[in-house]
C-alpha cells in the first residue's frame, strides 16, 4: 500500500513496517526484544524463540527491499538485559551478520540504560527525534509536534466483527486533517499486544493481514 506524507513517498508493508525508498530505509516500531524472557523470568510458560523470529523477519524485509538503513521508532527492547540473559548476544550476532546496514534507534520509553549495549550492537541512538527528509521521526506522537512525521508507541489495532466472531489485526493510523500529517506504525513485535481505541486523531486506518495491507472504509 503506497501513500504520500508531506511529499514523501512511503509504502506500508504487510509485515508491520514501512519502506521509504528515497532514503533506502526500512522503518519499524515497538519490537520489544527480550519480552518473552521477561515473562519466563516471572514464571510464565512463554515459548522461546520469539526474539530470533522477529530478528529474522527484519532481516527478510531488509533483503526484500534491499534497504541500506534500518530505523527503529522506539522500544527496540522490552527491558534492560540482566547479566545472565542470552538474548543481547543473539542480537549482537544478528547485527554482525548485517554489518553493512546502518541502524538508527529513536529511543523509546522501554529503551532505558542501553548506552553500552547500543555501542556493542553498533546502533545509533537518538534521544528525542530524528529529522530525515521532510519528516520528523519520533517514538511517541504529541499534539505539540509541529512537523509531519512518523511514530510508534500506541500499538494500534483494529477490531473486525461478524455476528459470531471478532478479530483484532495490526493497524497503521494516518492523520492528514487540520494541517497535520502523521503516520503511526503498528507494533512490529509479534509478542506485543494491540490496542483499540488509541489516543491519536486518525482519519484513515490501514489494517494488515500479514499478507496484504487494506484500507478500512
Amino acid at each position: 500500500m503506497k501513500l504520500e506524507l508531506a511529499g514523501e513517498q512511503l509504502e506500508l508493508l504487510p509485515d508491520r513496517a514501512v519502506w521509504w525508498a528515497d532514503q533506502s530505509a526500512l522503518l519499524v516500531a515497538d519490537v520489544h526484544l527480550g519480552k518473552d524472557q521477561v515473562f519466563r523470568r516471572q514464571g510464565l510458560a512463554v515459548p522461546s524463540g520469539v526474539l530470533l523470529q522477529d530478528l529474522e523477519r527484519i532481516e527478510i524485509l531488509l533483503e526484500e527491499t534491499e534497504a541500506s538503513r534500518l530505523i527503529i521508532l522506539g522500544d527496540w527492547v522490552h527491558a534492560p538485559p540482566h547479566p545472565d540473559d542470552e538474548w543481547p548476544d543473539q542480537i549482537g550476532q544478528w547485527r554482525a551478520d548485517l554489518s553493512e546496514i546502518e541502524i538508527d534507534l529513536v529511543l523509546g520509553n522501554h529503551d532505558r540504560d542501553l548506552i553500552t549495549w547500543l555501542h556493542q550492537w553498533q546502533i545509533e541512538g537518538h534521544v528525542n527525534q530524528l529529522e530525515l527528509g521532510e519528516l520528523t521521526l519520533v517514538h511517541e506522537w504529541s499534539a505539540k509536534l509541529n512537523r509531519p512525521g512518523l511514530s510508534g508507541h500506541l500499538h494500534p489495532g483494529a477490531r473486525l466483527k461478524t455476528k459470531r466472531e471478532q478479530l483484532m489485526l495490526p493497524a497503521f493510523l494516518m492523520d492528514q486533517t487540520m494541517g497535520r500529517e502523521h503516520l503511526v506504525l503498528p507494533a512490529f513485535g509479534r509478542f506485543t499486544g494491540l490496542m483499540e481505541p488509541v489516543e491519536f486523531p486518525w482519519d484513515r486506518r490501514f489494517i494488515t493481514t500479514g499478507q496484504r495491507v487494506v484500507v478500512l472504509p
